[in-house]
């Protein structure tokens, strides 16, 4: 076998071709060399292609100082990509960031482009949908807006509502200034229910315009006040209880176990020295028991004063008599004790006494000593004016309270 080697011709060539003249030859053929290899990686990986499974929200960026957006950005996009399935598996909302430049917009309406950048250089963005958003930007602004209160319904016939107290009575609102340019109060809607007395109640605030519209896109500093609606009895009116009259005994072996009358109280009405010399009460025609051995239920009228009317033309009850079987039972007249009256107050009550009718065994009865049995005048929760306060009954274990009369006195809290 032959061997041949290169002439000297030949050899200078070679080591020419590696002349510093052919260096570009070098790092072109290079080049060329990474462009098939990666090429070829190219076609080894697999793509995926479509929208992201989920929207992603869009952020605001370079907001000018002062300037608010109008209804606020609570705005996402679909993101069409392109990107290797191996890194498709892992994407979500997470990776991407959508967002608008907001940076040297006035006041006024905008269409600003969203952009997305992938946290991932893998990843090419194909598409946004929305590709841009319609912002409306303004000044932000504050302004202290007065409250006001709308009353629903009305008191009972015979009472009014005095002053109604609010607190806080204004209450500062912010947003947009061409939003809060339009409110001009806070309204706090009350709805009545019967109530004759004062009572308090938390109510929403709702922003109006000066037509009565409701608003929306400001922020209140605080969402709701409290309202205080004095209810007050008016001159010439006042609610008296029923107390029925009892004449006669019932059959030997048989006593009067309850009285009630229904309804128990009533609005009376007229000349206003007529109707304050009235005491707490008002007392119906007698009912006759005498000999009777079951209870009786009565239609029976009023005594109405001269000059007095029923506010509901009410001139009647119906008076029910329970009469029972003795085993033992006993009526006390006895002055409710006041309680829990505040500090400089004093209060004055009527009737200044009242019955109470008890059962149990005759012993116990009998042997009842003074301050046994107690009517309470509870006034922790009254302060000044004129109430109806129930009455409650202290007594030993072993006997039971059949009724009370009346059940509740009128009373009249002064500051002393």
């Amino acid at each position: 076998m032959t061997r041949t080697t290169p002439s000297g011709d030949y050899q200078r060539a070679i080591r020419s071709f590696f002349t510093i003249s052919n260096l570009g030859s070098l790092a072109m053929a290079l080049a060329l060399a990474v462009m098939v290899w990666m090429a070829a990686t190219i076609q080894e990986t697999s793509f995926a292609e479509g929208y992201l499974p989920e929207p992603v929200p869009v952020e605001v960026v370079s907001r000018g100082e002062g300037m608010i957006i109008v209804g606020g950005l609570d705005q996402e996009v679909n993101v069409r990509i392109r990107t290797p399935e191996s890194v498709w598996q892992d994407l979500g909302a997470s990776s991407f960031r959508a967002y608008v430049d907001l940076a040297g917009l006035d006041v006024g309406l905008h269409d600003v482009p969203v952009r997305v950048e992938p946290a991932s250089s893998a990843v090419r963005i194909l598409g946004v949908s929305p590709s841009a958003l319609t912002i409306r930007l303004d000044t932000k602004s504050e302004e202290t807006i007065r409250v006001s209160v709308s009353i629903y319904g009305d008191p009972p016939l015979g009472y009014g509502i005095g002053t109604i107290q609010v607190e806080p009575s204004s209450v500062r609102v912010s947003g947009p200034q061409s939003r809060v340019d339009q409110v001009e109060i806070l309204t706090a809607d009350v709805h009545l229910s019967g109530e004759k007395e004062t009572f308090e109640r938390t109510a929403a605030l709702t922003p109006r315009d000066e037509v009565g519209n409701a608003l929306d896109g400001v922020e209140l500093e605080q969402r709701s006040t409290r309202v205080t609606v004095p209810i007050e009895q008016q001159v010439g009116y006042r609610e008296l209880s029923i107390k029925t009259i009892i004449e006669g005994n019932p059959a030997p072996g048989y006593w009067i176990s309850s009285i009630s009358a229904d309804p128990s109280t009533v609005t009376i009405f007229g000349d206003p020295e007529a109707v304050n010399e009235i005491p707490g009460f008002l007392e119906t025609y007698p009912v006759n028991v005498d000999g009777e051995r079951d209870s009786v239920s009565q239609q029976v009228a009023i005594v109405l004063p001269e000059g007095v009317s029923s506010l509901e033309d009410i001139v009647t009850v119906q008076a029910l008599i329970e009469i029972s079987p003795v085993l033992s039972g006993q009526t006390v007249q006895l002055t409710p004790v006041v309680q829990g009256l505040g500090r400089g107050l004093e209060a004055s009550f009527s009737p200044d006494t009242v019955e109470v009718i008890l059962s149990g065994p005759l012993s116990e009865l009998e042997a009842l000593q003074a301050g046994d049995v107690r009517v309470i005048l509870d006034l922790s929760d009254y302060g000044p004016g004129t109430h109806f306060v129930p009455l409650t009954v202290e007594r030993p274990e072993s006997l039971e309270v059949q009724a009370v009369l009346p059940d509740q006195v009128e009373v009249v809290v002064k500051e002393s």
